[in-house]
């Protein structure tokens, strides 16, 4: 048995040549989509202060980030997501820039798992765009057709896009009393779709009739898009909502009106545990594979929170996840 100083650790693993090449093949096809499309590439460092993260409403859970003390006693954490950084060096570096912002990253994220099944993959590559600037409908829709293309480029055929709306979800639990602890069960339980449990939490608040029925539904409102509309349109209790819900019309329709109906769907109980989303949000999902491949949707505030309000949307890819599904096809 090999000592353990000449192993590698849990979470991390080896490229030969062959791994290696088609890992840089596939970064080569997404850098030319990205490009032709007018986004240019940017990078951040591997270290950050664990401040950045910790200060941010709506980050990666501090226990899932990794950490390390730096010479001056100051906490310093590897990457653990690519969006917050470039928001950072956004808010500091392009005050100046008076067009849209559109930039590229082909970078790896670092966090620890808490699920035994995810212990191999504590380092994780991403390839994503962001887009600064712009709040219309035509900027989600642009970001998500990149999304669509970009699966498109790879080769991928069978795969759908679910469309969500984070502040639908917002809007109704701020009409309740729901605490920030029960809000966290609930926001689990309708991520996996458990009614059952869903269900037995919201028995136990002392919450009104009518917000415990809208609750218990978000999990129920996925599928056929026009379908989905329209039961949410009946839960919406104020007019915020039916504002959301009036949003996500339109960049359904848009989609589909540029041919790219067969491959969304809508998912209102897509409840991203980046609490920073704002907006439209959406994952993407390969046949056959149980796990989005692809993470993406607004977050409007994020740059606020480093001095410079500003509108963006983007996504995400986890490249390790599509090479592993390139394998299988």
């Amino acid at each position: 048995m090999l000592h353990e100083s000449k192993r590698i650790p849990e979470g991390v693993t080896d490229l030969d040549s062959a791994a290696l090449e088609k890992k840089e093949s596939l970064i080569s096809t997404l850098k030319q989509l990205y490009q032709k499309n007018g986004y240019r590439r940017v990078q951040t460092p591997i270290f950050e202060y664990y401040d950045l993260f910790l200060d941010i409403k709506g980050t990666i859970a501090k226990e899932k980030m990794i950490k390390l003390i730096d010479r001056d006693g100051k906490i310093l954490v590897l990457r653990p997501d690519a969006t917050i950084p470039i928001a950072r060096m956004v808010a500091t570096n392009y005050q100046s820039k008076s067009s849209d912002i559109r930039l590229s990253y082909f970078t790896n994220v670092f966090r620890m798992n808490d699920r035994e099944q995810d212990l191999q993959n504590r380092e994780l590559t991403q390839a994503g765009i962001e887009l600064f600037g712009r709040s219309d409908v035509s900027a989600d829709v642009e970001v998500i057709k990149l999304a669509i293309n970009s699966m498109q480029e790879l080769g991928f055929k069978d795969f759908k896009i679910d469309l969500g709306q984070a502040n639908y979800f917002k809007e109704l639990v701020n009409l309740s009393t729901i605490t920030e602890e029960q809000l966290q069960e609930i926001r689990t339980r309708i991520e996996n779709k458990n009614v059952s449990e869903l269900q037995k939490i919201l028995d136990e608040i002392d919450l009104d009739t009518t917000f415990k029925e809208a609750i218990l539904s978000m999990p129920l409102l996925y599928g056929t898009p026009e379908v989905v509309l329209e039961k949410a349109e009946k839960l919406a209790l104020n007019d915020e909502m039916k504002h959301e819900l009036d949003r996500l019309r339109k960049v359904y329709k848009k989609l589909s009106v540029e041919g790219y109906q067969q491959f969304l769907s809508l998912d209102l109980g897509l409840i991203n545990h980046l609490n920073y989303y704002t907006g439209i949000i959406f994952q993407g999902f390969i046949k056959n594979y149980g796990k989005p491949v692809v993470l993406g949707g607004r977050y409007d505030q994020l740059t606020r929170q480093f001095g410079w309000d500003l509108p963006a949307t983007g996504f995400g890819f986890y490249l390790d996840d599509l090479l592993s599904m390139m394998k299988v096809n």
